[in-house]
């Protein structure tokens, strides 16, 4: 499952002559959905699209890259676009990897109804109409322009496998990054109450892990009651991102 992810001042989606979706300064976002994909990966892309931060903080512009969608209030404009999936053996595409039919919108309602959920207002969420020939009129914003790709099953699955010793090819290296970052906080930091480790770490991260919230995060979230010190404003928004999830959730990251 794949984004390309818009940052607008407006945008609008036109389908047989009716404009089903039309939003101001937010996201475009263009979803396509590939053969073997799951409900878990729809659910794991619309937690993320949700928390990357492309605008500039509310309090401070001049702090790039510090706030997200929902942290400015903005809007989003979900389009389903099969086409993210082609392949080209020949000069015509071939959309084949693309997953078609019912399985494939189950997918993409369930996307949008998690960006709904997570959003602060179902109503900021607009969306084209699923299988239409559409027409998409926007204006990107910077331009800021970028991807964000599913992480398959197996994917997950190989990474348990990896042995957290740092020895090995350099690959395993870089994929067990945001574990043993997750590991390290685990045996120190999370002891305690969050402080200025933390306060860092979060500034060019969503989560104390890496880039999915780990058990890191929801062992540090129980210490704390969910109550940070004044003054840390990343922490601030980790606490905010914690605390959308619910309990069971929490309990279930690795």
């Amino acid at each position: 499952m794949k984004l390309v992810i818009q940052r607008v001042t407006h945008a609008s989606v036109f389908a047989d002559g009716e404009m089903p979706g039309k939003i101001g300064p937010g996201l475009v976002l263009l979803l396509g959905v590939e053969q073997g994909d799951t409900l878990e990966q729809a659910l794991q892309l619309a937690t993320k699209v949700l928390k990357i931060r492309l605008w500039p903080d509310l309090k401070d512009p001049q702090k790039q890259w510090s706030a997200s969608v929902v942290d400015v209030g903005y809007e989003i404009l979900v389009v389903s676009q099969f086409t993210l999936f082609a392949t080209f053996k020949k000069p015509k595409p071939d959309f084949h990897q693309a997953m078609g039919g019912d399985e494939a919108k189950s997918l993409y309602e369930a996307f949008v109804e998690h960006c709904r959920a997570g959003s602060g207002d179902p109503s900021r969420v607009a969306t084209g109409v699923f299988g239409a020939m559409m027409q998409v009129e926007l204006c990107n914003d910077g331009p800021v322009t970028v991807e964000l790709v599913a992480e398959s099953t197996a994917d997950k699955s190989a990474a348990a496998d990896i042995p957290l010793s740092g020895k090995g090819p350099e690959q395993t290296k870089t994929s067990r990054q945001p574990k043993a970052a997750s590991a390290q906080l685990r045996g120190s930091a999370v002891e305690g109450s969050p402080g200025e480790q933390e306060e860092a770490l979060l500034m060019h991260q969503p989560y104390l892990g890496g880039f999915e919230p780990s058990y890191a995060d929801a062992e540090l979230f129980a210490r704390c009651s969910g109550v940070v010190p004044d003054g840390m404003p990343h922490l601030s928004r980790w606490c905010e991102h914690i605390a959308s999830y619910t309990a069971l959730e929490r309990l279930q990251w690795q």
